[in-house]
């Protein structure tokens, strides 16, 4: 039988965190990084097995190793640096690692809202010089340009973070949240924690996790013996007052409740919440990972060594493609000539004609070859 029956297959539940999508959200100074720290010393055997792509200076006050400074390579100014390094250096040398030879297994962002920063700071520089005018926001560019600034955003987001998880490693998210108004359609409204990240932001890492937590701090009353209050105190006239002691603890969210909105996932045995805590979080991760496994008789160590290999195969079907598929290699020479400078394309158009006898590459579309050969020149002529 031919056509897409060949495709159809059994899935089965994926049981290593570095397997799956994983977004923890949280207010300023909630233990998002905190979080990231221990849940991977205690999930991991090495250091080396993690990597933190660190797009703010949050984790400065924790003894974290395997972190890219990823913000030192640009100012307020430059912040477009920032991106371009984390897409053209980072996200390509990890790539070819997974290739010859992986060393990190999980990857995390802090913050995922300061790489769409970086992001959308790029993309504002980058059409500035495409356009040879200044754009102040993504709105600047739909209304310019025949190009939408929020699908620009959009795709430029996501490609490195697709193009990492397609090379097998894990993605681990830290994102801001906040508490934002909600108007329903009867003109009813309501607070709820929600993440702080833009709607194109939200379609790119909300939309891709498999799992969600959001860690919250929660505050009971108690009283002078430590028993929570349910009710205010009252003095002798019977006025309400206020209690002198009290206990805030930072609980998990692993679902939805009536004021946290961002929490769940795509596992069903999930608690609403918990204390926090690296080693309750992983718990969480096994017993949610345990009630979705109906059918299999397999192990957890049987599942965690099909899944390496799933992973080594994926990437090797996805470097051949790379290497070998004439339409993506001319897409790269595509997004390393659209941030070449003019004298760049120049000295490019000059090599081309020397290597293949003509100035423009794209005549070449379907030439692997030398549209190879042309991947190569730009790319010694971009590293100058």
């Amino acid at each position: 039988m031919t056509g897409f029956r060949n495709k159809v297959k059994n899935n089965k539940p994926k049981v290593e965190l570095q397997s799956i999508t994983t977004l923890v959200a949280g207010t300023y100074k909630a233990g998002k990084t905190r979080l990231w720290k221990e849940v991977t010393e205690l999930h991991y055997l090495t250091p080396d097995d993690v990597l933190l792509m660190a797009f703010e200076d949050g984790y400065e006050t924790w003894e974290i190793d395997n972190i890219v400074p990823l913000h030192k390579e640009g100012t307020d100014d430059t912040l477009w640096k920032v991106w371009e390094f984390f897409k053209k250096s980072v996200v390509p040398d990890l790539v070819k690692e997974a290739k010859e030879g992986r060393i990190t297994k999980l990857i995390g962002t802090d913050t995922a809202d300061r790489a769409i920063d970086a992001c959308t700071a790029w993309i504002l520089y980058d059409r500035g010089k495409k356009y040879a005018k200044t754009f102040v926001s993504l709105q600047d560019i739909s209304d310019n340009t025949k190009e939408n600034g929020w699908t620009v955003l959009y795709e430029e987001l996501k490609k490195p973070f697709d193009t990492l998880k397609n090379a097998g490693y894990g993605l681990f998210h830290l994102a801001w949240a906040k508490e934002k108004e909600t108007t329903l359609y009867d003109g009813m409204k309501y607070n709820s924690i929600q993440l702080m990240m833009n709607n194109t932001g939200r379609k790119v890492f909300e939309s891709q996790a498999s799992l969600i937590c959001c860690l919250h701090n929660e505050t009971s009353v108690l009283d002078k013996h430590g028993n929570e209050l349910e009710e205010n105190l009252t003095d002798k006239k019977n006025r309400e007052k206020a209690s002198n002691f009290h206990e805030t603890k930072t609980m998990m969210y692993f679902r939805p409740s009536d004021y946290i909105e961002i929490a769940g996932g795509r596992f069903t045995n999930l608690p609403e919440k918990v204390e926090y805590g690296a080693e309750t979080f992983l718990n969480v991760f096994e017993e949610a990972v345990k009630g979705q496994l109906k059918k299999t008789t397999q192990t957890v160590a049987e599942l965690k060594k099909e899944e390496q290999e799933e992973r080594e195969e994926k990437v090797k079907e996805m470097t051949d493609k790379l290497e070998n598929d004439p339409d993506e290699v001319l897409s790269q020479i595509d997004e390393i000539v659209s941030s070449m400078e003019q004298k760049q394309k120049v000295e490019a158009s000059v090599e081309f004609e020397k290597a293949f006898k003509v100035k423009n590459y794209k005549q070449e579309k379907g030439n692997l070859e030398n549209l190879k050969i042309a991947l190569d020149i730009v790319t010694k002529i971009i590293s100058k």
